[in-house]
């Protein structure tokens, strides 16, 4: 599957903003939003590695997604 970027002028998502966004994050929420989204660990890997349920590892993948919308926007 290939995902392609808006290229909409209006649309401007800099890499720096969402790091700089991303450091308000509290630090697990955060490891486990990036292990997840950018290093592409599994569930299963990073609810072991941090020694928490799915539920609690969806709820901080929600939460931190929404937190960058809503930062973002």
């Amino acid at each position: 599957m290939n995902i392609t970027l808006s290229q909409d002028p209006h649309v401007s998502m800099n890499k720096v903003t969402i790091q700089e966004t991303l450091k308000l994050v509290p630090t697990l929420q955060r490891q486990v939003f990036l292990l997840r989204t950018f290093h592409e660990y599994s569930t299963k890997q990073i609810c072991t590695a941090f020694e928490i349920d799915e539920k609690r590892f969806w709820s901080y993948i929600h939460e931190t997604r929404k937190f960058l919308i809503q930062s973002l926007n």
